[in-house]
């Protein structure tokens, strides 16, 4: 049997489809369409007709890849942070439409979850924190304890960070506004207060897209690895804010996400100094695989 999820977040509609046989779970195919719901909102924060219909068609070709892979099943889930838009029910009501399937939106906890059952391999690493970097809100779980009170999705993404400044880049001072931002959510909340952790696991999009940054700044050997140093990623930040040629860096590795990049730097780096975590570890599991391997536990019961 074959499984399809399609993944909306505010920045993409990604789909993975892994084929399930018992316990063992082989992905198929995992594609990513880049549709960047912010240059649809209206300032009313409502998706124009436009943006309707580019989400529908991205699904549509999404759905469509899944079939041409056998997937036996498709569900489409966004993220919490996609409640953002004020006629999110347009949006769901036109894929309803043009597709037939619903679109089930998680709230910020079955986000989190998802992203620890995605990972839970990780748990052998010991003390470690997850951060899935979304697009308006990030996902923060303690991977040694599978409670729903050790996970938190906070208001802290860096679509929403990139509001605290104005132009295409934060300046110095932008920085310790964004920090301060950071730091505040999670006084707040309540965030592990006065805890520790060896590494963070990084997750998401953004997760990917700073490594592929990172990589090329210091001309990774093996980049496979996917593993950052904290006091290195600081150095890599500075750079971004204060060198001219910043924009080559960010456009030759992600086109796509160069006003986004530099917020979930800062957003990464911050955690991992916030918890005294030395080292920072991309991975390639997600939300949707969460989900989809949720489906697969619901379906065995």
């Amino acid at each position: 049997m074959k499984i399809a999820v399609i993944d909306f977040s505010s920045t993409s509609l990604s789909l993975l489809v892994e084929e399930v046989s018992g316990e063992m779970m082989t992905p198929v195919v995992g594609l990513r369409r880049s549709v960047s719901i912010l240059g649809y909102l209206s300032k009313k924060g409502k998706l124009s007709d436009r943006g309707i219909e580019k989400v529908v068609d991205s699904i549509k070709f999404l759905i469509e890849a899944a079939g041409k892979v056998g997937a036996d099943s498709v569900n489409i889930i966004s993220t919490a942070s996609m409640k953002m838009i004020r006629n999110y029910g347009e949006v769901v009501a036109a894929v309803k439409a043009g597709t037939g399937l619903s679109i089930t939106n998680l709230d910020g906890q079955a986000e989190a979850y998802a992203d620890y059952i995605a990972n839970r391999e990780y748990i052998t690493l010991g003390s470690s924190l997850l951060l899935d970097i979304g697009g308006y809100s990030s996902s923060i779980v303690d991977m040694a304890n599978g409670s729903m009170a050790s996970m938190y999705a906070l208001d802290i993404g860096p679509a929403a960070l990139f509001q605290s400044f104005d132009g295409m880049y934060p300046e110095k001072d932008d920085v310790k506004k964004i920090r301060k931002k950071i730091d505040k959510a999670l006084e707040k909340n309540m965030v592990f207060p006065e805890r520790t952790f060896s590494r963070i696991i990084l997750v998401g999009s953004n997760a990917e897209a700073l490594y592929s940054v990172y990589a090329d700044y210091y001309a990774v050997s093996d980049p496979s690895l996917k593993t950052m140093d904290r006091k290195k990623l600081r150095k890599l930040i500075k750079h971004l804010i204060i060198s001219e040629d910043r924009a080559l860096i960010l456009i030759r590795n992600v086109p796509e996400k160069v006003h986004m990049l530099i917020p979930a730097a800062i957003l990464a780096h911050e955690i991992a100094e916030i918890y005294s975590a030395g080292e920072l570890v991309v991975s390639d599991k997600g939300v949707k695989d969460g989900y989809l391997r949720l489906l697969v536990e619901e379906s065995n019961v």
